[in-house]
This record gives structure tokens, C-alpha cells and sequence, in this order.
């Protein structure tokens, strides 16, 4: 990582950066993967499955298809709770991304939902993402998410969410220009900008409502089990795949058609914001992957290949409704930042968020 194309890093004299040593300083209270994380895990487990005796379903799981929360429902089965998995489907799914969901929750026996959006209303707003050229187009896919889970929680009077968030391999998140998925107000104010059409088919969740209301009106307790376990990359996918016949799809978030362009060519490319960069340091301080072998990788190209990059292009014209020459001309417009538009105040206390982190899930 480095100050070019992320401000927010720092370097101390012995060189190392503000994004590892917090992220060491955390780790002996966020990351147990020894003997402590075994017990703390099973207490968490029998908690949630006394507490939800007399329910339909013990907790929920926001299911992509991803290593993270396939492994969660691997988890959750080895365990014995009675799972219900969301899945938001937005049509940006890889084939991989849907048989992985398909066969992790049929070996676990987990009822799956699928929500669709309103497509022609949320393609129109992923375009008018693209159409304010900034850098994360995905709020809204995630934010959406987020409001799904919530109101299924509050469906089935489900008082638990396992949540695939890690510390293994997200400790070190890249932040610069940033916003949190949940600003509505970012999201409603962006799409007003672009586009004429409504959005009245759509919810979407607000950072009051995520962090403060949901908390204290629906009671719901988010649980990160990979937090308590020793949790390797290699070792997740060969033990999923044992299971299940999982199959990776080649990069964090590269399950979603939409993040692996952003991840692989849109950031990179038109502000130098490689991801890979924050997802390798995180696997470093986890000691899965040392500087050395960081540093050639990132020296390969981020697509697997030139065919899949002409393939997520043509995807997400035709995604879009655009011809590939407007497709391109779109994503190589002059870069803009988050800031540039309208935004919730609550962002600015995303500094004191993330030094209680703990207390805001």
C-alpha cells in the first residue's frame, strides 16, 4: 500500500504503515484462532441455539456464493443450527457464485431465499452510479443487501445474523474517499442527479436505522464465527470443496460480476485504487502470505484473463442497456469523488466507528 493513490496512509519511521499497526493492535481482541476461539465459539453457539429453541430458525445468513459465507454455513451445519440464507439476486451473479449457493445450501439443508430488486429500477441505478463516476458503484448492491437481511430478521422474528466479516482476511480495508454503504442519502441524492425515473420498488437502509434503531428496537446480534476459528483462504476452499464440490472463482469478491470489474480494471484503472493491495496486506498480517510472494502477484494483471475482462464488459453494457462504445466511453469518463455529492453528516463519525467498532456491528 502507498500514499499515492491512498491518502489516508501513514508511515512511521520504521516504515511501517498506520493500516497495519492498527490492525495488529486489534488483533488480539477481534482474532482468536487457537484454543480461546474454539471455546468462545461453542459458547456463542449453544447460546444461540437456547435462546432460539422455540423459533423456526436459530439465526440468518446473507448468502453470495463467496468463501466467507459459505464457510459460515459450513459452520453453522457443523454445529446444528437451523439456518435461513438470503440472497439478493440482482442478476450480476457469476455461474459459479449461483451453483456454490446452490449446493452449500442443499448439503446444509438450509432453507434459501432469493430476493429479487425491481431490476429495471435497480439497473438504472447501478448506471447512475456509473454516470457519477465514483469509485464504489456497489453501495447500492450492498446497502440493499443489508436492508434484506434486516427485514427478514424482522419477518421471522430472528434475533441473530452470522456474518461472514473477518479479521483474517479483511483486517486491513483501504478507506480513502470513502462511504458507507448504508447513506441512503448518498444513494437517493446520486440517482436524483442522474436519472428522472423513481425508485419507489426499491428499499434501502439508512445509518441511522443500521446502527442505531435496528439495535435498539429489533435486538438483533451480529455474530462473526470465522472470527474464532483459524481462518486460511487455502484451507476454507479445500475443505468447502471436499464438502460440497465449492469452486472458487479466482479473487475476493470476484463472485459478483460487478465487483470483479470494479476490482480488476474499473479502480485500478481510473483511480488507481488496486484492492488487492488492502486484501494481500490483510492476508500478510494473518500470516498467510508474506511481502514477497504480496508483491509478485500484484505485479500479474488483476483479470485471469483477457477473454474475462471482454466478457465483463459486454456483460455490463448489455447489464445496462448500452451499446460497449457507450459502455466505455461511460467508465473512462473524468473521475469523481464520493464527496463530491450529497452524503449523510453520520460519515464523519466513521473515525470514532471504527475505534469502537466492537460496539457497532
Amino acid at each position: 500500500m502507498d500514499n499515492k493513490s491512498d491518502k489516508t496512509i501513514s508511515f512511521a519511521e520504521d516504515g511501517t504503515c498506520n493500516y497495519c499497526n492498527e490492525a495488529l493492535k486489534r488483533m488480539p481482541i477481534e482474532y482468536f484462532p487457537g484454543v480461546d476461539g474454539e471455546i468462545k465459539l461453542n459458547k456463542v453457539m449453544d447460546r444461540i441455539k437456547m435462546e432460539c429453541k422455540g423459533n423456526e430458525f436459530d439465526c440468518i445468513v446473507g448468502v453470495s456464493g463467496g468463501v466467507d459465507s459459505s464457510y459460515v454455513l459450513y459452520l453453522g451445519h457443523k454445529y446444528g443450527l437451523r439456518m435461513l440464507a438470503i440472497h439478493v439476486d440482482d442478476g450480476l451473479d457469476t455461474e459459479i457464485a449461483k451453483a456454490n449457493i446452490d449446493r452449500i445450501c442443499s448439503k446444509t439443508r438450509t432453507k434459501l431465499i432469493n430476493v429479487k430488486p425491481c431490476l429495471d429500477q435497480y439497473k438504472d441505478l447501478i448506471l447512475s452510479f456509473f454516470k457519477a463516476s465514483v469509485p464504489n458503484v456497489a453501495i447500492p448492491q450492498d446497502n440493499i443487501i443489508i436492508k434484506e437481511l434486516l427485514n427478514a430478521c424482522k419477518k421471522f422474528k430472528i434475533n441473530y445474523s452470522l456474518s461472514g466479516v473477518n479479521f483474517s482476511m479483511e483486517s486491513i480495508l483501504e478507506r480513502s474517499g470513502g462511504v458507507n454503504a448504508c447513506d441512503k442519502k448518498h444513494i437517493i441524492e446520486i440517482h436524483r442527479k442522474f436519472s428522472n425515473k423513481s425508485l419507489d420498488r426499491l428499499t434501502f437502509i439508512s445509518l441511522s436505522e443500521r446502527y442505531i434503531w435496528s439495535r435498539l428496537n429489533r435486538k438483533i446480534n451480529i455474530v462473526k464465527p470465522l472470527n474464532y476459528i483459524n481462518y486460511n483462504l487455502e484451507n476454507t476452499i479445500t475443505t468447502l470443496s471436499s464438502f460440497c464440490n465449492y469452486v472458487y472463482y479466482g479473487g475476493k469478491h470476484y463472485e459478483s460480476i460487478l465487483c470483479r470489474f470494479l476490482q480488476c480494471w474499473y479502480l485500478p484503472t481510473k483511480y488507481n485504487l488496486d484492492k488487492r493491495k488492502s486484501h494481500f496486506s490483510s492476508l500478510i498480517i494473518s500470516g498467510q502470505m508474506n511481502r514477497e510472494e504480496a508483491l509478485s502477484r500484484l505485479s500479474e494483471p488483476a483479470y485471469l484473463s483477457e477473454e474475462l475482462k471482454e466478457y465483463d464488459f459486454n456483460f455490463l453494457a448489455n447489464y445496462l442497456g448500452l451499446s460497449r462504445k457507450e459502455f466505455d466511453n461511460l467508465v473512462m469518463s473524468s473521475p469523481k469523488l464520493h464527496t463530491d455529492y450529497p452524503m449523510s453528516d453520520l460519515n464523519k463519525l466513521a473515525p470514532f466507528a471504527r475505534k469502537f467498532r466492537k460496539f457497532l456491528q
